[in-house]
């Protein structure tokens, strides 16, 4: 009779046993931590750019490229929405700006690659 509880015994605790999927916690998403760019202004993204480059949080030759191409349009510069774009603002169609400084770093490099994504769209 021993020889048939070892295994019963041996099957009851394994399944006691935590999974280690379940007793790890999930870390929120990166996408729910980053801006919706798609509804930002050209002048906003430019700005943004402009302010990404400054910090070296995005490549500043493929930043300048768009930044050239975006230049290009009338009094794109002198707009509020660039304005807060150069102070690190993202501004997003709902009214409200998430800024690029109070985020974690992980996400000032991503944030800034997707405004320079979205900034092509505006050529």
């Amino acid at each position: 009779m021993t020889k048939l509880m070892k295994p019963l015994l041996l099957m009851a605790s394994l399944a006691c046993m935590p999974q280690a999927g379940a007793a790890q916690m999930s870390a929120p998403s990166i996408t729910s931590a980053l801006p919706n760019v798609s509804s930002m202004t050209a002048g906003n993204a430019a700005g943004v750019l402009q302010y990404c480059m400054k910090n070296n949080l995005v490549s500043s030759s493929s930043a300048g490229a768009v930044l050239e191409g975006l230049g290009k349009k009338p009094d794109l510069t002198k707009s509020a929405d660039y304005a807060a774009g150069q102070s690190g603002k993202v501004l997003t169609g709902s009214g409200k700006g998430t800024s690029i400084a109070g985020m974690q770093p992980y996400l000032k490099s991503q944030t800034c690659s997707m405004v320079l994504k979205q900034a092509k769209h505006f050529l």
